[in-house]
């Protein structure tokens, strides 16, 4: 699957259908009780930098989405009861999350954050005719426009469901098939949760159409897993050891977070953010990659933060490797096909020691990442958490930056359900665009090989950098696939 910022992505043009909620449920989401659910961790920062942002008139795009393809004329009836049926399968998508004081400082952690759950017997979908837009720039502004404006977490629905029927328009080319499109906010879920939605949506709008009862996983609830999170969060002392844990990587790293090793031309202010797109290897090369870093006791994901820290070192001369790393959080088998916000970051931390080569870092760069993933399941906000309330009462109220840090992702897409569905539907993951200081990496493994894309200021500087750092992270798993190791050149810092 692809992925793009909104600001990328070319769909095809025709006409726009959209679903939206009816008046019965708009007025009983309007209604809907206080449920005593907790939101996540992650969720609740989420949520606390999102009413900061418009507060301070900011710019903020806090929504994930996604598009594909279906061959053939859209079957309006039939998409309407898939996508309802699809809401009510999952609970996060019926909650909406207020302030407990509205006008107060979202930031200040006394504020609690209250969530709304809408009963399943009003929710209800309605499709609504759209324009026909011509140019696939007029498709894109338009969905931008609803994606930007009608996901908010903090009311409800958080989501966004449209089609553009190709032939619907006067262009020669048009074909018989329609674009699907679909966005929700951050709060409820993450890139894992839109694939598994493309895999969902269509198994049951195919078996809408051929007029029988789908054959579904259970969704599970993460409502309860909120729920544990919370609990287990609760637990948590200065004597644990995934605090202690957390505390030694960030005391190794100076106290901060990581940071991208090149010059982003940002450093006075932010800047409006792109996206680049680099291939790193194809699939040949993956497969004898994966060979090398067996052969030095690693897996590839542990061989990609090899050449990572062989990269860093070789243009800015870091002898330390650090980076903060999503993982997935749905180790519960119930939670594998539930909707929301199932990760956590972890550390990914390790010393060259003065080793600069492939075959000398493969095996120490694995077992740092498997070290960072027992602390998994607790959050460094948990942790800066459980240090304040140690520090004393008077300290939780204390501001504390709600900026994300900058991460570097990696996804095996082949491990996941319908995944060789992907290039024939052209399904593309869509992401909002800010103003930002930092750049992250998302490093994607797919049946045609592996990508790297790469979320950055849009300043000169920054293009000249991640495209330095994408060339030299190539060039080292392609000699590392082809040669078996890598090896730095004399003089290399």
């Amino acid at each position: 699957m692809d992925l793009n910022l909104i600001t990328h992505w070319r769909p095809q043009p025709g006409r726009v259908v959209e679903w939206k909620v009816t008046d019965m449920s708009a007025r009983a989401a309007a209604q809907a009780p206080v449920d005593p659910a907790l939101p996540t961790t992650m969720q609740e920062r989420h949520l606390r930098r999102a009413r900061l942002a418009a507060q301070n008139g900011e710019t903020q795009s806090p929504w994930i989405g996604i598009a594909f393809d279906f061959p053939g004329r859209l079957d309006r009836a039939a998409m309407t009861r898939t996508l309802e049926r699809y809401v009510l399968r999952h609970d996060t998508l019926h909650s909406w999350f207020s302030f407990a004081d509205p006008v107060a400082d979202p930031t200040d952690t006394t504020n609690p954050i209250r969530r709304h759950v809408v009963p399943t017997e009003s929710i209800n979908l309605a499709p609504a005719e759209g324009a026909v837009l011509d140019r696939p720039e007029q498709v894109r502004d338009h969905v931008a426009a609803r994606f930007a404006n009608d996901t908010s977490a903090l009311a409800w629905p958080a989501f966004v469901f449209g089609a553009v029927e190709h032939y619907a328009t006067d262009a020669p080319d048009a074909e018989e098939s329609f674009t699907l499109f679909h966005a929700i906010d951050h709060a409820h879920t993450d890139m894992q949760s839109m694939i598994l939605m493309f895999a969902e949506t269509r198994m049951i709008y195919q078996a809408e159409l051929d007029g029988v009862e789908p054959e579904l996983p259970d969704p599970g609830s993460y409502v309860d897993y909120s729920r544990r999170e919370r609990e287990k969060a609760a637990t948590l002392t200065m004597a644990s050891p995934e605090v202690h844990g957390w505390i030694g990587h960030l005391t190794r790293n100076g106290g901060s977070f990581p940071s991208f090793p090149l010059d982003l031309g940002a450093s006075d202010a932010p800047k409006p953010a792109i996206g680049s797109r680099f291939e790193l290897a194809d699939a040949r090369d993956c497969e004898l990659f994966g060979v090398a870093c067996k052969a030095n006791g690693a897996n590839f994901i542990g061989g990609v933060f090899a050449a990572l820290a062989i990269t860093e070192h070789e243009l800015v001369g870091r002898d330390r490797y650090m980076a903060l790393s999503p993982v997935t959080t749905r180790n519960d088998p119930q939670f594998y096909w539930s909707q929301g916000w199932f990760i956590n970051l972890v550390p990914v931390g390790f010393e060259l020691d003065g080793a600069t080569t492939f075959s000398g870092l493969a095996q120490r760069a694995q077992e740092a990442y498997r070290s960072g993933k027992t602390l998994g399941e607790v959050s460094v906000q948990q942790v800066i958490d459980t240090v304040l309330a140690a520090s004393g009462p008077g300290t939780l109220s204390q501001h504390t930056t709600l900026t994300p840090p900058p991460i570097v992702s990696y996804i095996d897409g082949r491990r996941l359900p319908d995944t060789e569905n992907f290039s024939s539907t052209r399904a593309t993951g869509i992401v909002g665009g800010k103003a930002t200081q930092i750049a992250s990496i998302w490093i994607n493994r797919v049946l045609e090989g592996t990508w790297m894309a790469i979320s950055h200021p849009d300043t000169p500087e920054a293009h000249r950098s991640v495209a330095a750092y994408a060339g030299r992270l190539s060039t080292i798993m392609k000699t590392v696939a082809r040669e078996g190791d890598y090896r730095s050149p004399e003089g290399v810092r």
